[in-house]
């Protein structure tokens, strides 16, 4: 990610639509990957600027892990201090010691997205999930993933694929935040059919504070509706692993 977004992504995580509605839905899903558990003992990977922390916490002990100075230096200023550096996709724990392993919009950022799973995997109880989040679908890609320094966006189907060559299996996958999906792909294929280039950087637009609202309620919306259906199609992709067997 450009250092300059860590401070951006900081401000707007405390109320933006995106960060609060895609809040609801991790925690539904890890409410199921937990089985209602608050004792969890729990990995946040890529822990970032701390937007997950404390719904995180509601599940149990977290450790969280950055491999940027930027991310851990902003963390420390909003007071957490419970994070540890990393060198890659190396982790400094030993094998089967968490509950739960979570990503949130982290795996496409890494190179070697087998590699991270594997890692993940090891780090994980036999009976522990691992909860992801990724963008969806490589024809939106655009500015926002080169800011944050992407390197692909997921279908399910991809998604899986490299799930299954790890070891692990899809408890449950689904697309998620799918009302934005036609705004999005909109705003970004409009772009490219104008050729309009933009600095780099994340796509968190400011929206009227009634906007904002209403967008927010949508998501906590979904979010029940994910108790019951996977919506078919969305701009992320939120999915439930676990070791085979």
């Amino acid at each position: 990610m450009e250092k300059s977004e860590y401070a951006r992504l900081a401000e707007f995580e405390q109320d933006y639509w995106w960060h609060q509605g895609r809040l609801e839905i991790i925690r539904a899903y890890l409410k199921r990957a937990s089985r209602n558990s608050s004792d969890s003992a729990i990995l946040n990977v890529g822990c970032g600027t701390g937007g997950t922390i404390d719904m995180l916490e509601r599940f149990g002990k977290v450790d969280n892990v950055d491999i940027s100075d930027e991310a851990i230096a902003c963390m420390n200023r909003l007071g957490y201090e419970n994070i540890t550096k990393v060198d890659g996709i190396d982790l400094p724990f030993g094998d089967k010691i968490y509950d739960i392993v979570g990503a949130f919009d982290v795996l496409e950022h890494i190179e070697d997205h087998q590699g991270a799973l594997s890692e993940w995997k090891r780090v994980l109880k036999d009976d522990g999930a691992i909860v992801v989040t990724v963008p969806a679908y490589q024809w939106l890609w655009s500015d926002h993933d080169l800011s944050m320094h992407h390197w692909r966006r997921y279908t399910v189907k991809s998604l899986t694929a490299v799930v299954t060559e790890t070891g692990l299996r899809a408890e449950r996958t689904s697309y998620a935040i799918s009302f934005s999906l036609p705004l999005v792909a909109g705003f970004r294929l409009g772009r490219r059919v104008l050729r309009r280039r933009a600095d780099p950087e994340a796509s968190l637009v400011p929206v009227p504070r009634s906007v904002n609202k209403l967008f927010t309620t949508l998501l906590k919306m979904e979010a029940k509706l994910h108790n019951i259906v996977s919506p078919p199609a969305g701009t992320s992709i939120i999915a439930i692993l676990r070791k085979n067997g």
